[in-house]
C-alpha cells in the first residue's frame, strides 16, 4: 500500500457532518468517483476503519453469511487548505437506495423513542430480541438477529464502543429493505485519543470500555446475542506479526512519534479480545 495523497479540495459547503454520540464526524461524498471520504476527528479513526476491514477479509463473513462489509483505504486529502489524514471507501448504495437507521425506523413505528422502549424491557436478552425481531417484522429481513449478532461480535473483537442506535441501519429502496454492509468501525481499537489518552497503558483502557447500545461488557453483549441467534463470526488465529504486517503501511500516514504507541494499542486490543471470540 503506497502512501497516497489525493489533491481533493474539500470545502465547508461540501461537508456532510454526521452526528454520532461522540460528536460530528466529517465526511464528504465525491460524486465523480462515487466514493466517501472520512477524516480523522478524535485520533486515528481512519487507521481503525482500514485495519478492521483488512482483517475482516480473513473472516467467514462473505463466505458463510449473507452479509458483507465495506473496504477502506487510508488517504491524505486537502481540507480547507490543510492536509489531513482520512480514509476512503466506495459508495455501497445503488441508485434509489438510502440508509435508514434502526432508531429512526422503529421510533417512527412505535410513535415513541426506541431508547425508551428498550429501557422498559426487563433484561438484556429481551432488549436484544426486541431490537432484532421488531426490525425483522417491519422490514422482512429474516436474518436481522444474526446480522445484529455479527455486529456485536465485530464490536467485541475490535472494541468499537460507538454502536449506538443511530449506528445500526438498513438499506431502503422503495418499500423494500436490505442489510447494510458492515461499516463505521472507526471508533474501534481505542482510536479516540481524547477519551483514551496515548499515555495510558492499553490494558487499562480496554478494561474500562463498555459496549453499546446496551451499556454492558462487550463479551456479555456478544454472548447474549449469540444465545439468541448463534455464533456468526469466525476468524483465524491472529498473531502480532500478522497484524503488524497489515498495520505498518497504514502507520505511514501518522507522525513517527505516535506509530509505536498506536501499534501497541491496536495489537493489544485485538489479541486481548480474540480469545473471547
Amino acid at each position: 500500500m503506497d502512501r497516497d495523497r489525493r489533491d481533493i479540495k474539500l470545502v465547508t459547503d461540501e461537508k456532510i457532518a454526521e452526528t454520532s454520540s461522540k460528536g460530528n464526524q466529517e465526511k464528504w461524498f465525491d460524486a465523480e468517483t462515487n466514493q466517501w471520504y472520512k477524516l480523522d476527528q478524535f485520533g486515528y479513526e481512519a487507521l481503525s476503519e482500514t485495519i478492521i476491514s483488512i482483517l475482516l477479509e480473513k473472516s467467514n463473513i462473505e463466505k458463510d453469511t449473507p452479509f458483507t462489509f465495506v473496504r477502506y483505504e487510508p488517504v491524505r486529502v486537502v481540507v480547507h487548505n490543510r492536509e489531513r489524514t482520512g480514509c476512503v471507501s466506495d459508495n455501497f448504495l445503488k441508485e434509489g437506495q438510502s440508509v435508514i437507521t434502526i432508531n429512526h425506523l422503529l421510533s417512527r413505528v412505535l410513535g415513541c423513542s426506541l431508547k425508551d422502549k428498550l429501557l422498559s424491557l426487563t433484561s438484556d436478552k429481551k432488549r436484544i430480541a426486541y431490537l432484532a425481531e421488531a426490525t425483522k417484522d417491519y422490514t422482512g429481513l429474516d436474518y436481522f438477529g444474526e446480522y445484529l449478532t455479527l455486529l456485536f461480535e465485530i464490536d467485541s473483537l475490535f472494541l468499537n464502543d460507538d454502536r449506538h442506535l443511530n449506528n445500526i441501519a438498513v438499506i431502503k429502496s422503495g418499500g423494500k429493505y436490505d442489510y447494510c454492509p458492515i461499516f463505521d468501525n472507526g471508533a474501534g481499537l481505542i482510536s479516540d485519543t481524547r477519551l483514551s489518552p496515548m499515555d495510558i497503558e492499553p490494558k487499562a483502557l480496554i478494561s474500562s470500555l463498555r459496549a453499546r447500545p446496551f451499556n454492558m461488557s462487550f463479551t456479555r453483549q456478544m454472548n447474549t446475542a449469540r444465545a439468541l441467534y448463534g455464533k456468526q463470526l469466525s476468524m483465524p488465529a491472529l498473531k502480532r506479526d500478522d497484524i503488524m504486517e497489515h498495520l505498518m503501511p497504514i502507520l505511514e500516514f501518522y507522525p513517527q512519534r505516535d506509530r509505536r504507541i498506536i501499534a501497541d494499542r491496536v495489537v493489544e486490543c485485538i489479541l486481548t479480545k480474540h480469545r473471547f471470540l
